[in-house]
């Protein structure tokens, strides 16, 4: 019994290690499926109809007695699916029916006994009424491109019509429905065939070109979209789960944290459901950071004029005397850069920042020479209230900053020793009184089906 237990819980450990939280999970409902299959089936329809059939051979008996015949040249000329649906069961179940298929084709016969009279024309075949049904398993390759595995074909043609012309095509027209028959049975063949062909081959094709990493615009990173494990189909949606990393594309390596677990997919009603885990910005801030992106220079002509304080060391005599004292009324630079990577909490309407890093004071002097004042050590916190709100018919996520706090301490001095707090209290009120409303002037709003947030 106790290696029984020792037994189960390796297993359990193993197959937790093993499991890979996503960085983004989503949900394609029965709206987003069909969504899909408006798109797929006119492909489908496209590609069918260059499908050519084999000949048919047969023989059969006729007013002038047994004939050998054959259809030849068989191509379809023209397919229309008017209703077709697809259902998630375990797989995807792709239904059509009331289909209506014409196809062309070249006719030719020899009685069997002497005198041997031939002929040979042409002939028209429309089925119509047909009904299809075909499954279609979804999984991932291993670089984490989506990929379909179709199977389990099935076509009905009721109502099969064959017109013969030309040659003894009254006589073919006599006994078409023996014809019918034989056709029936190949062109039903045919076509799942080549469905099944169609989609595991040019399907996966269409699906391997999608791009799984997105380079960014910024030439310096890249999104990791893949797949993690194959979806799942359930009975009213289909769930993919997603890695969510950004990389470096000079020095791709993996983040030294992972995602929190998502909650599991409830009732969908929209088009597609997203889960977003804080982990993808996580990657990002950790990527820029690591990267030295996340440096940046603020200087005086970025300052709006109706703030008190300017970027010049008049504005700071009160402040900071030994500031002014050192560097009488000269331009000051604050260069900005992150210490560490910014982290941030995702609950369901905040979300949290928190920014380590430091702020460089430099002075420029009559020659435009930088020389460092002092070095303040800043954490960042921030807030973002997020909201999703109707606009009219989309879905919009709006984010409006509620607080901001930097909390300063001196590093290095070269003006000498001085007491942070009043640059404290002048940063906080800064932030209350100017930068938070002056955030939240800009209206940050995205259109999106629908945005939950995961931890």
């Amino acid at each position: 019994m106790r290696q029984l237990v020792v037994v189960i819980g390796v297993v359990l450990l193993v197959s937790t290690a093993l499991s890979v939280n996503p960085g983004f999970r989503t949900a394609l409902s029965l709206q987003g499926l069909d969504y899909v299959r408006r798109v797929a089936v006119p492909i489908l329809e496209k590609y069918l109809s260059t499908l050519s059939i084999p000949n048919i051979t047969g023989t059969a008996d006729s007013p002038i007695g047994h004939i050998d015949y054959s259809l030849h040249n068989i191509k379809l000329s023209e397919l229309r699916v008017p209703n077709s649906s697809v259902t998630p069961d375990k797989t995807l179940v792709v239904r059509a029916s009331d289909i209506f298929i014409l196809i062309l084709a070249d006719w030719k016969y020899r009685m069997k006994d002497w005198p041997h009279i031939t002929g040979h024309g042409s002939c028209d075949v429309s089925v119509s009424g047909a009904i299809m049904k075909v499954e279609v398993h979804v999984g991932a390759d291993s670089k984490g491109h989506p990929t379909v595995y179709a199977s389990n074909c099935f076509l009905d043609t009721p109502h099969i019509k064959i017109e013969f012309h030309g040659g003894a095509s009254w006589l073919y027209n006599l006994f078409s429905s023996y014809i019918a028959n034989d056709f029936k049975h190949t062109l039903e063949s045919e076509v799942c065939k080549e469905t099944v062909s169609k989609i595991n081959t040019t399907g996966n094709a269409l699906l391997e070109s999608i791009n799984v990493e997105v380079k960014l615009p910024d030439h310096l990173t890249e999104i990791d979209f893949a797949l993690l494990k194959a979806p799942t189909c359930a009975t009213t949606y289909m769930e993919t789960d997603h890695k969510g990393e950004f990389f470096l594309l000079s020095h791709p390596v993996e983040a030294p944290f992972t995602p929190q677990p998502l909650p599991p997919v409830g009732n969908t009603t929209k088009m597609m459901d997203i889960w977003l885990t804080d982990y993808i910005a996580n990657t990002a801030g950790f990527v820029y950071q690591t990267g030295g992106v996340l440096k940046y220079n603020i200087t005086p002509h970025m300052i709006p004029p109706g703030l008190p304080l300017q970027l010049n060391t008049s504005s700071f005599k009160a402040l900071i005397p030994q500031l002014y004292r050192k560097f009488p009324d000269m331009a000051m630079v604050l260069g900005l850069a992150a210490t560490k990577p910014p982290t941030l909490v995702v609950n369901p309407s905040t979300a949290n920042f928190t920014i380590p890093g430091q702020v460089t004071v430099f002075v420029i002097d009559q020659n435009k020479t930088a020389e460092v004042a002092f070095v303040l050590g800043t954490m960042v916190y921030a807030d973002v209230k997020v909201s999703v709100h109707a606009n009219g018919t989309k879905e919009v996520i709006s984010a409006n900053a509620t607080f901001l706090k930097e909390d300063l301490s001196l590093v290095s001095t070269n003006i000498g020793q001085f007491d942070v707090a009043i640059l404290q209290a002048a940063a906080d009120l800064l932030s209350t009184a100017f930068i938070i409303p002056a955030i939240n002037r800009k209206h940050y709003n995205i259109k999106l089906t629908l945005l939950q947030f995961g931890r």
